[in-house]
Parts: C-alpha cells; structure tokens; sequence
C-alpha cells in the first residue's frame, strides 16, 4: 500500500504567472510527527527531494528531550544561502494518511533556526520510500521500499 498526502495550497497573495494566475502554490508538506525519549510533537514537514538530511529547528530536541550537548556536528546549507551548523540525534519519525501508518528510527539534524516546516530530506526519510510526486493531482504518494526499517 502507499500513502497518499494532497499538496497544501499556499496564499501567495498575488497572480502565480507560471501557473496561469493561480494565488496558491502547491506545496507537498505533510504532517510529520517525530518522538523522542521525553514528548512527541507533530510538524509540518516540506518533502524535499533536494535536501540531504531530515531538518527540524533545534527548539524541537528539546520539546522531545534530546539533549544535543555532544551530538555530532555537521553543517548545512540552502540553495544560495548561508551554511549553518546542525546537530544529529537518532529519533522517531511518523507518517500517516487515512489508511496506512508508518514509523521508524532515523537520524535528524536540528539547527538553530525558525522553520515553518521541518525538511524531509534523503538521509532518514526519502531514501526509505519510493515517492510519485502527482502534479497533475497536486499529490505525493510514498511507498515504503525494500531498506524501510520500521513498521
């Protein structure tokens, strides 16, 4: 089975040209709901097919109790924009549509930002399922594939 996540329409507040006038962007953010030791919070996560890691602001270890005191350090960086550091912790990732949930332990990176979506990257997420991106539909439908390793 696969699971099956409608784009969110985004106000833009003015005509899309290239998408004929349209004043909302489609966008393939879904809730995800990560878990650690202390609490477990839903977000909204970006899929993102151009991102390398999973990505939530760092404020979030903490709602979760990761303590990320000596947590691996990395850097990341966006398409022109500025590297900032990130620290990696193992945590819980969840997924769910009306018909299908899936969880699994993954490493994420969090940083010292304010984010209104956590990133879904390849490392963690996308590189565990095989995913259609719809957009004649304006969907996304992700199926586990065969190095899925949860449940």
């Amino acid at each position: 089975m696969s699971l099956r996540f409608p784009y969110l329409q985004v106000a833009m507040g003015r005509p899309i040209v290239p998408l004929g006038g349209k004043v909302h962007r489609p966008r393939p953010v879904i809730g995800v709901t990560i878990i650690g030791p202390a609490g477990t919070v839903p977000y909204d996560g970006l899929l993102d097919s151009g991102s390398d890691d999973v990505l939530f602001p760092e404020d979030v270890a903490a709602l979760i109790g990761v303590d990320l005191t000596n947590a691996p350090q990395g850097t990341a960086s966006a398409f022109g924009q500025r590297t900032i550091p990130v620290r990696y912790a193992e945590a819980t990732l969840r997924i769910a549509d009306n018909q299908e949930r899936r969880e699994w332990r993954a490493w994420v990176s969090f940083a010292p930002v304010v984010r209104r979506y956590a990133l879904l990257g390849f490392a963690g997420f996308l590189q565990y399922f095989t995913a259609a991106f719809h957009g004649d539909r304006e969907e996304v439908e992700l199926t586990v594939n065969g190095i899925y390793p949860g449940t």
